[in-house]
């Protein structure tokens, strides 16, 4: 009788083994990310409004004006005063710019607000001589997602105001503005225009 039971025991011991024998493995892993906020945005060209004739209003208040469009394939258009003038001599061309290194397709926001101002002259000139007002800056894509677009400036918190770069993240862009004569009654012009260059330094922000 004691044999019996020995056995019996003994069979549910080992059936208790083998239903409780379950393995479990466990294996470490990483969890890693890129952040990539820069892009890169390069001045291929200078802005050039070319060469010209131009004579400012020494008494009064009038200005002549020429605008170099954004779209290199149009001319440039001249606005004259009454004493004041600008005839073009040599074409100028708008500035290019060139963005890579963007997320794939992304649209960029432009901040012009240090891009407009004044230009004088690069030789010495007595106080009073006349200056050029740069303002009124367009832009128009050239390559990448919204290609051939002439933006729309007056909202850049909407597309149609923005760039947009191609699959690669990258586009070229060109930007034309207005030049303008300085005058006596709002900018204390007293002396006409010396020949030579004339030259300021300006900037184009783009941000995601």
């Amino acid at each position: 009788m004691k044999k019996t039971l020995t056995k019996i025991a003994l069979a549910t011991s080992i059936a208790t083994f083998s239903f409780g024998a379950l393995a479990v493995e466990n294996a470490n892993f990483d969890a890693t990310v890129t952040v990539q906020n820069a892009f890169t945005l390069t001045n291929d060209s200078d802005l050039n409004f070319g060469t010209i004739r131009a004579s400012a209003d020494t008494s009064g208040a009038t200005s002549a004006s020429i605008t170099v469009s954004s779209n290199p394939a149009t001319s440039a258009t001249t606005l004259n005063g009454a004493a004041s003038i600008i005839a073009e001599l040599v074409a100028g061309s708008p500035a290019t710019f060139s963005v890579s290194g963007a997320s794939a397709f992304a649209y960029l926001t432009f901040d012009l607000t240090n891009a407009t101002g004044n230009i004088t002259s690069v030789s010495p000139a007595p106080a009073g001589t006349a200056f050029f007002k740069v303002s009124a800056p367009s832009i128009r894509v050239l390559t990448g997602g919204n290609a051939n677009t002439n933006l729309d400036l007056t909202d850049l918190t909407v597309t149609a105001g923005q760039l947009q770069v191609d699959g690669s993240g990258a586009a070229t862009f060109s930007m034309g503005a207005t030049l303008t004569t300085s005058n006596n009654t709002d900018d204390s012009t007293t002396l006409d225009y010396i020949d030579g260059e004339y030259s300021g330094t300006f900037e184009v922000t783009l941000e995601y």
